[in-house]
């Protein structure tokens, strides 16, 4: 069954999310709304003073970001770089370079998300030192073992 349909991104109602003061956006979910399964795009508008996400790197999938109106910073490997209007950054699936957007602006910053979706991604949070296994959409926290090691919480 071909669930394809045209669309118009105004009829989407923004979904905001919000987590403590700083981590925070409204977000529209173009590519589900369309019938989208293996590709993600969503449209997000960060409001000055918020970030977008945790600094993070995925190992599976690769994110494409395009900036619509306003400007950023963009946070690549903790390294600052403005990102504004007109803009587009891809980062590969597996190459450990960690990125986020902060909106040190005065007006809101929109741009589009696009990227693969892979139930075997881990996404890695290097500022947190916390991994998510996607399969079992699950947060562990990153910490040296190795196999063998007892879990110091089990005394089995």
């Amino acid at each position: 069954m071909n669930k394809s349909k045209i669309i118009n991104i105004n009829d989407i109602c923004w979904e905001s999310w919000q987590h403590e003061d700083q981590y925070a956006s409204e977000q529209k979910h173009i590519g589900d709304t369309a019938g989208g399964e293996k590709i993600g795009v969503t449209m997000e508008r960060l409001a000055p003073g918020k970030s977008s996400a945790v600094a993070h790197y995925h190992t599976k999938e690769e994110e494409h970001i395009y900036a619509m109106h306003g400007e950023a910073t963009l946070y690549i490997d903790g390294e600052p770089h403005p990102f504004s209007q007109g803009e587009y950054i891809c980062f590969n699936a597996d190459t450990g370079i960690s990125h986020k957007l902060v909106n040190h602006s005065e007006q809101d910053f929109v741009f589009l998300v696009v990227g693969n979706r892979d139930i075997h991604d881990v996404v890695v949070y290097p500022e947190n030192n916390k991994v998510l296994v996607k399969s079992v959409n699950e947060v562990y926290a990153r910490r040296p073992t190795n196999y063998w090691d007892k879990d110091e919480d089990n005394n089995s």
